[in-house]
């Protein structure tokens, strides 16, 4: 592979069990047959092999033939060679005695000498079974892929997979980045530069002249140079406006958890709460309901609060409505008391989930904050605007409710921290758990806290759930 005994390429055609000693033959090019075989003579020139390998029984003064790949001079199993000893095929594994396959040049070198337990690939790197103490240098040894003890492994040279994550820039320099094709599957490794979105479109900052295809380069959403920009694909989707409203909650239906509370809700140590973020019907004229956009503001409109699975929670929610809105489906907000014991359980864990931080289990830190990534890094107040109905409507932002399983209480309540704030009884203001931004800057999860604004406040990311008395 690296020294001039070698002239093979380490290919083969995928991945192929070991095959046993098979002898080599003849054939166009190096790689595997069919049967995952060798199916090339291995091309060692006779002067380097000798000089390369001291004679010992398993060697003669004939050294290898480059044709056949056998031993020139090696006499048969019964006829002793000058040395003394034993004539025959070399194997690896004698090679590896003489040569010794402590380094890369040696493994690679011996590697050319039939194995014992047969060859192998991974990959597409052609390789040796062999036992792990002799596969030397920067070789791999792999498991799985030889038979025999534990430690006979297939030995071949490192793949890209074994040389680290590759980048987007090392992908484009190899395999290129001028097609949509190629932007794809670069784009699946990490940039060197970071990841960004524009619109809801994810995208990654790279350099402008790497970014081919029908991508996009758009300034402004990556740190570096001018020269590095967000790097996406093009979004032929309808962009999203203040003119729409539309309905996601459609049809939903609250479940009956407990026989104790009203629907949508469990009874936890001697009160009720919901099992989700609340979602909101607008109660109409003649008794009946209506579906609301959980994107807008209610206003001065009846609405009844629900707590079901699968539903867009209703964000942009000031703490007067969210506490007409629990009334009106015979709850109430919860007080900070009875919000806390919810979060934390039985055992007052900081996290839902437990005492330990697991980052991504509740949707708790998105990377850029909706209003800088709706209007742009170019917009001078863009945090005036955060009561626009599309904020929550980014890609990557606002979760359904329950989406998150492993965001639960241990009394099975859902998305307590992160997704939205949680508007609680306080008359002076209070709304808890953080959001899909942020669950750190005011307190770590449960214990986040946010008293900064009086109950008139509402914007994209404030929202509730319901407590009541057991029935």
């Amino acid at each position: 592979m690296r020294t001039a005994t070698l002239g093979w390429l380490v290919l083969g055609l995928g991945l192929g069990a070991c095959t046993g000693n098979d002898a080599p033959r003849e054939d166009a090019g190096p790689g595997l047959d069919a049967a995952g075989r060798w199916d090339v003579p291995w091309s060692v020139d006779a002067t380097v092999a000798d000089a390369a390998l001291p004679r010992d029984a398993g060697w003669d003064g004939g050294g290898v033939d480059a044709t056949t790949g056998t031993d020139a001079g090696a006499r048969d199993a019964t006829t002793p060679d000058a040395a003394g000893g034993d004539a025959g095929v070399v194997t690896f594994e004698s090679c590896c005695e003489t040569r010794g396959c402590q380094d890369s040049d040696g493994t690679a070198t011996c590697a050319a000498y039939e194995p014992e337990h047969g060859r192998c690939a991974v990959d597409g790197n052609a390789g040796v079974c062999v036992s792990t103490s002799l596969c030397g240098g920067d070789w791999v040894s792999t498991a799985g892929l030889c038979p025999g003890p534990a430690d006979i492994q297939c030995c071949a040279p490192p793949s890209p997979r074994d040389a680290g994550p590759a980048t987007f820039e090392t992908c484009c320099a190899e395999q290129g980045c001028d097609t949509d094709e190629g932007m794809e599957a670069c784009a699946a490794f990490p940039s060197e530069h970071g990841e960004c979105s524009v619109a809801g479109v994810a995208g990654v900052c790279a350099s402008t002249s790497l970014c081919g295809g029908s991508w996009v380069s758009t300034a402004g959403y990556c740190p570096g140079p001018a020269d590095i920009q967000c790097c996406h694909p093009p979004d032929d989707s309808p962009q999203c406006t203040e003119a729409d409203h539309p309905l996601p909650n459609v049809g939903i239906v609250e479940e009956s958890w407990d026989a104790a509370c009203p629907a949508g809700m469990k009874l936890v140590d001697g009160f009720c709460v919901d099992v989700y973020e609340a979602v909101l019907v607008e109660m109409l004229p003649d008794g009946g309901v209506g579906d609301w956009s959980p994107y807008f503001n209610p206003g001065n409109r009846a609405m009844r609060a629900m707590s079901a699975a699968g539903a867009v929670p209703q964000g942009y929610i000031n703490a007067n409505q969210a506490e007409a809105a629990c009334q009106n489906a015979g709850k109430r907000l919860c007080t900070d008391v009875e919000w806390l014991r919810a979060c934390q359980g039985p055992d007052g864990r900081i996290y839902p989930y437990g005492n330990a931080r697991q980052d991504g289990v509740c949707n708790d830190a998105r990377s850029t904050h909706p209003a800088i990534e709706y209007f742009g890094p170019d917009d001078p107040d863009p945090f005036s605007k955060i009561g626009h109905p599309c904020l929550n409507q980014l890609a990557n932002g606002l979760d359904v409710t329950g989406e998150n399983a492993g965001c639960v209480t241990s009394e099975g309540l859902m998305d307590m921290m992160g997704n939205l704030h949680e508007w609680t009884a306080d008359p002076a203001g209070t709304f808890r758990g953080g959001f899909y931004v942020d669950t750190r800057i005011n307190g770590e999860g449960c214990l986040y806290r946010t008293t900064a604004h009086d109950r008139l406040h509402w914007d994209y990311s404030t929202g509730f759930r319901c407590c009541a008395d057991p029935l």
